[in-house]
């Protein structure tokens, strides 16, 4: 809904007359009453719902071959860059992919190839389906665009593009920053673990210490931000199974969070317009459903995942911090 507009008021400033001073003289006459405008009310800024943020969907090209952006949040820097591709058949699922990436500079055409990589199928748990996720590095913010081209079995390469924008700064923290010491809930503070998490996992061993507490407690930690049962992209709650098994991995090596996307999991019942959004979430300005992040002993963020992250990128990114 829109927020109503708002009525500037107009206030009257009706100046007295002065009093007179004495030994004679006469008082200066009243100023003319004058109507002062009131300063406008700044109107409210809408709230975004950073679990309802539209997806970035690609052109379908003459191949059949449709990209969908997974992360959204791309900043100047080394970003991992992921999207799924479907085609008229459904999800592509072949092994790799050849991507370029060209620059356009403000109102203007898009530019030589600045970078190329491979982008590398990454399956989800359930299902014939999956993302493919590079490492790309933006040296500009802006407009860029990318171009996929992916082999199959047939023996000619099919194609796909995206544009998307590129900021100075990411939304959500970088690699590199300071991991935000949330007080997160944990089981002491609640009755059920259904006030903590939706979903059929009920894993305790992941609300026992606060974010803030692991952070500070010397080791590493992987906090996956997301809600298993209330989640647009179905793979919410396999990212919490993939905590899961993380942790069981290396239980006692590092912390393993799980803070869920929102606030009141137990009374929103399936229904999404009765969810908040969680505090946490706003506080590490997360602008879409599902994030996961690790961090090093000092409390530095090392890795950062928009969108389902895998056992074997989280392996990946953990085992260098034990």
């Amino acid at each position: 809904m829109k927020p109503l507009s708002i009525i500037h008021i107009l206030i009257a400033a009706a100046l007295g007359a002065a009093c007179a001073t004495g030994g004679g003289e006469t008082a200066s006459p009243a100023p003319t009453p004058t109507a002062v405008e009131a300063a406008p009310v700044p109107e409210p800024t809408p709230t975004v719902r950073p679990d309802r943020a539209p997806l970035n969907y690609g052109p379908r090209s003459a191949d059949g071959l449709q990209a969908i952006l997974s992360t959204g949040d791309l900043g100047v820097g080394l970003n991992r860059f992921g999207f799924v591709m479907t085609s008229q058949r459904g999800f592509v699922t072949e092994p790799a992919a050849k991507l370029k990436t060209r620059h356009a500079p403000a109102g203007g055409e898009f530019g030589g190839a600045v970078q190329q990589a491979d982008a590398i199928f990454q399956p989800w748990p359930y299902g014939n389906r999956g993302m493919y996720a590079a490492e790309l590095d933006f040296d500009r913010p802006g407009t860029w665009k990318v171009e996929i081209a992916i082999d199959n079995p047939d023996g000619f390469p099919l194609s796909a593009e995206l544009v998307f924008e590129v900021e100075a700064t990411p939304s959500a923290p970088a690699v590199g920053d300071p991991a935000i010491p949330s007080v997160t809930r944990t089981l002491a503070d609640v009755e059920s673990l259904a006030e903590l998490s939706t979903g059929s996992l009920q894993d305790e061993d992941l609300y026992r210490i606060t974010l803030a507490q692991a952070v500070g407690n010397g080791k590493p930690t992987v906090v996956v931000f997301a809600s298993p049962a209330f989640c647009a992209n179905a793979v919410c709650g396999p990212q919490v199974e993939t905590l899961q098994q993380l942790k069981d991995a290396h239980e006692g090596e590092a912390n393993f969070v799980h803070v869920d996307f929102y606030d009141n999991p137990h009374e929103i019942q399936g229904d999404l317009d009765r969810a908040r959004i969680s505090p946490v979430v706003v506080e590490w300005s997360l602008p879409s459903i599902e994030w996961t992040f690790v961090i090093d002993a000092g409390g530095t963020i090392t890795a950062r995942f928009e969108g389902f992250a895998t056992l074997a990128e989280l392996e990946t990114a953990l085992q260098p911090l034990l």
